[in-house]
């Protein structure tokens, strides 16, 4: 018997897949030391199946081992941030964030995004895709008790972005390379929810102080049994700064058309909820409202989980650009050279 260890020397030199592997064959970790530090970011689901009762418990909070959904997004973030101790070869990555959250509860299970994000040498697609992986395993765990049946499937990458092959998307790559890739499997004859239509007048910048209820009065409907406001107040420090004054400016047509796709892509993916948002531009005092965001549907957990991922979308994707006034005089936040006078 031969004692060579893999391929001959040599003979993946040259294969596009091998950086993790060397001139041996054998498993390395790949360097990344002369990468280039940029922001990246990933979104990976996952999805869990159950009977319809235990659905129904899952939303009505009744299920016998306390708040699921709570202790599965804790454990969805924490291994995360524990990747590089269960996958040989990942790095380890100081993420800036991570969230999981629980896009739908609908009759036979319930959705989970995990969003990571960094600023590094590599990507944070692993560290996206365990999150939602421990997060569905943790749900399994907090119901087994009442339903053994569940089913974890479709855990995989949505998007990611930053680093050498900048962003790539799920739906545009199935487009490009012709696979048809179904976001969700079919589940029974009842035809799916439809999304609400987006109205452009529950979407707005204002330079006037935002009225919360007139938002709040743009979700409400009889079939809403929830309601939930996130009203963003602007505080008097930042990251260790004193802030006496807070000037947002935005292009107007710009910032309510991307609110709109916000709210569109939304409602598409969490049917059955309302949406409104208002961001406030020009000079804010300690204490004056920014930004509310408000979303409503049957049960409170869409709600919660719509509202938190309209805010969570808005801070990512709106096009505002703040400036925040300290002792050290007025600053762009995040454009360190661009410091002006008053």
């Amino acid at each position: 018997m031969s004692d060579q260890q893999g391929p001959p020397k040599g003979a993946l030199e040259h294969h596009p897949l091998s950086t993790h592997l060397d001139r041996d064959g054998n498993v390395r970790m790949v360097d990344v030391g002369e990468k280039a530090i940029t922001a990246r970011r990933a979104v990976a689901t996952a999805r869990v199946t159950m009977s319809p009762e235990t659905a129904k418990a899952l939303r009505d909070e009744t299920t016998p081992k306390g708040d699921v959904l709570a202790t599965a997004r804790i454990a969805g973030i924490q291994a995360a941030k524990r990747t590089h101790e269960l996958i040989p070869l990942c790095h380890g990555i100081a993420l800036t964030k991570v969230s999981v959250e629980f896009v739908s509860i609908d009759d036979d299970g319930v959705s989970i995004e995990a969003t990571a994000q960094a600023t590094d040498r590599t990507g944070v697609e692993m560290e996206a895709l365990t999150a939602a992986s421990i997060a569905a395993l943790t749900v399994y765990d907090m119901l087994k008790g009442v339903d053994r049946a569940m089913v974890i499937q479709d855990v995989r990458l949505e998007a990611k972005d930053g680093g050498r092959t900048g962003s790539w998307r799920r739906e545009a790559a199935s487009e490009s390379d012709g696979r048809s890739l179904p976001r969700e499997r079919a589940r029974d004859d009842r035809p799916a929810p439809t999304a609400i239509a987006v109205d452009p007048e529950s979407f707005a910048l204002t330079r006037e102080p935002i009225d919360l209820l007139a938002v709040r009065q743009r979700v409400l409907h009889p079939s809403a049994g929830a309601v939930c406001v996130f009203e963003g107040v602007v505080r008097d420090h930042n990251e260790g700064k004193a802030i006496s004054l807070l000037e947002y400016e935005a292009y107007d047509k710009m910032v309510t058309a991307e609110l709109r796709r916000i709210a569109a892509e939304l409602q598409a993916a969490l049917p059955g909820t309302r949406l409104a948002a208002t961001h406030r531009v020009g000079a804010l005092s300690i204490g004056d409202t920014a930004v509310v965001c408000v979303a409503s549907a049957a049960h409170r957990a869409e709600a919660f989980e719509a509202a938190r991922r309209l805010i969570d979308e808005v801070k990512a994707r709106l096009p505002v650009w703040k400036r925040e006034h300290g002792s050290a005089g007025p600053y762009w936040v995040g454009w360190e050279d661009a410091r002006c006078l008053p």
